[in-house]
C-alpha cells in the first residue's frame, strides 16, 4: 500500500564538541540577545559554562535562568514564569540546556510568548497556533528526545496527572546533541532516560503511525541503544557508547517525533502524576504488560524488535516468539536496575487500578495510536497484571 508520509526534524547539529557551534546556530536566527533556561545540576557539572563560551565569544548578549523544581515533572506555572521573563527581557531566542523537563519550558516558555493564557489550557493536541521565539535545544541526557519533538510533558497539579501539549508550533529551530555532555549524567539518569529513548523507537514501531522511515530508524536505534546503554551506565567515561546513546536517542527522537508514542506512554501518565516516579521508570513498569495486550496483532513486530536485540527468532511460532521478545526486553530493562513492576517501585494499592484506568483511558491522543481498541477494562487489566510483570 502507497503511504503519504511527511517527516519533520529541526535543524540538527550531532557530534563530538558540536555545542561549540551554538553561538552560530543562534547567529542563523538573527539572535541578538538570548535566555539560557537550565537547572541546577546542569550549572554545577559544568555544562553550562561549556554552553556559554562560545556565546561569549561571539559577544552575544545573554542572561541565564536556573530552574528551581520540586516534582520529577516540570509543573505549568514554571513555563508560564520563564515565558514572562523572555517577554519582559526582550529575549528574541531561547536556549534550552538540561534534560527533557528543562527542555520543554523552554519550549513552551516561548509558546506563551505568542499564545496566551496558561500552559494548561493548550493541553492535548495542536493548541498552540503560533511559533513563539526561535528556540535551541541542547540535551545533557540521551534522552528523551525533547530537543527534536513538538511535545511539552508537564504535571497538571489540579488533577495530579501528567499531560502533553502536542503542537507543530512547539518544535525547536535547532537540536545540537553533544555526546560529552552527557558524561555527567548519574547513573540512574543513564538508565532511566536511556530507556526512554529505546522505548521512543520501540513503541511507535509498534504503533498505527508507523512508515517506512520510521521503522527503519526504529529498529536500528534499538539495535544501537540496546547494544550500548548497559556499557554507557556501567562505564559513564566510555566516549564511545555515550556517543552511540546519543545518536540512538537521536534517531529514536525523531522516530517519536514523527510515529508517536501510545500504549505504554498513555497508561504511565496517570502513575507518574500520582506517584512522581522519574519518567522513565513509569514507563519501565509498564512495558512487558503494554506490549503483551497488543500481541495479538504486533507479535511479529514484538519479534522484529527482539531480533534487533540481539535475539535469535529463527524456528519459532508468533506465540513463542512473543514470550522471547518480552522475556528479552524485560532482561535488558533488568541489567541497567530498571524496575519491571509496580511492586517493584512500591506501587501497591490494587484499589487504585480502576481509577487509573479511567484516566489512562481518556489519553486519547496516545491511544488513538494504540494497535488494539481498548475498554477501561481491558486497561484495568493492564495495570493489574504490571503489578507482579515477569518478576
Amino acid at each position: 500500500m502507497w503511504k503519504n508520509i511527511a517527516f519533520v526534524t529541526p535543524d540538527i547539529a550531532f557530534g563530538i564538541d558540536s555545542v561549540n557551534s551554538v553561538a552560530e546556530k543562534v547567529k542563523s536566527l538573527n539572535g541578538k540577545r538570548v535566555l539560557v533556561v537550565t537547572g541546577p545540576s546542569v550549572k554545577s557539572a559544568g555544562i553550562l559554562d561549556k554552553v556559554l563560551a562560545p556565546i561569549k565569544s561571539e559577544k552575544i548578549d545573554y542572561d541565564v535562568n536556573v530552574l528551581q523544581r520540586s516534582t520529577t515533572e516540570p509543573t505549568t506555572d514554571l513555563a508560564e514564569a520563564v515565558a514572562k521573563i523572555v517577554s519582559d527581557g526582550g529575549f528574541d531566542v531561547v536556549i534550552g540546556v538540561g534534560g527533557g523537563s528543562i527542555l520543554d519550558v523552554a519550549k513552551m516558555s516561548s509558546a506563551l510568548t505568542t499564545n496566551p493564557g496558561k500552559t494548561r489550557e493548550y493541553f492535548g493536541r495542536n493548541k498552540v497556533k503560533h511559533k513563539g521565539r526561535p528556540t535551541i535545544m541542547i540535551p545533557t541526557t540521551a534522552g528523551t528526545g525533547s530537543e527534536i519533538t513538538k511535545h511539552a510533558i508537564f504535571l497538571d497539579q489540579e488533577n495530579n496527572v501528567k499531560k502533553a501539549v502536542a503542537s507543530d508550533a512547539l518544535l525547536p529551530n535547532v537540536a545540537i546533541v553533544d555526546p560529552m555532555l552527557t558524561v555527567s549524567s548519574p547513573r540512574n539518569v543513564t538508565s532511566a532516560s536511556g530507556f526512554d529513548a529505546w522505548l521512543h523507537a520501540a513503541e511507535p514501531f509498534v504503533s498505527k503511525r508507523t512508515n517506512p522511515i520510521t521503522d527503519a530508524l526504529a529498529l536500528e536505534a534499538v539495535r544501537i541503544i540496546t547494544k550500548s546503554l548497559g556499557v554507557a551506565w556501567s562505564d559513564p567515561n566510555d566516549i564511545d557508547a555515550r556517543y552511540q546513546m546519543s545518536l540512538g536517542s537521536l534517531m529514536a527522537g525523531m522516530v517519536l517525533n514523527n510515529a508517536g508514542t501510545s500504549l505504554v506512554h498513555a497508561l504511565a501518565y496517570p502513575i507518574g502524576g500520582e506517584y512522581h516516579v522519574v519518567h522513565g521508570v513509569s514507563l519501565s513498569v509498564l512495558l512487558t504488560s503494554c506490549f503483551n495486550a497488543i500481541s495479538a496483532s504486533k507479535g511479529r513486530r514484538l519479534m522484529l524488535l527482539a531480533e534487533a536485540m540481539g535475539e535469535n527468532m529463527e524456528g519459532l511460532s508468533v506465540r513463542e516468539g512473543v514470550e522471547v521478545a518480552l522475556d528479552a526486553m524485560a532482561a535488558f530493562m533488568k541489567s541497567v536496575e530498571m524496575p519491571i513492576s509496580l511492586t517493584e517501585v512500591g506501587i501497591t494499592d490494587r484499589a487504585a487500578v480502576g481509577r487509573w484506568a479511567e484516566a489512562g483511558w481518556q489519553e486519547r491522543r496516545l491511544l488513538g495510536r494504540c494497535a488494539r481498541d481498548l475498554t477501561v477494562e481491558d486497561i484495568a487489566k493492564i495495570y493489574t497484571e504490571a503489578f507482579d510483570a515477569r518478576i
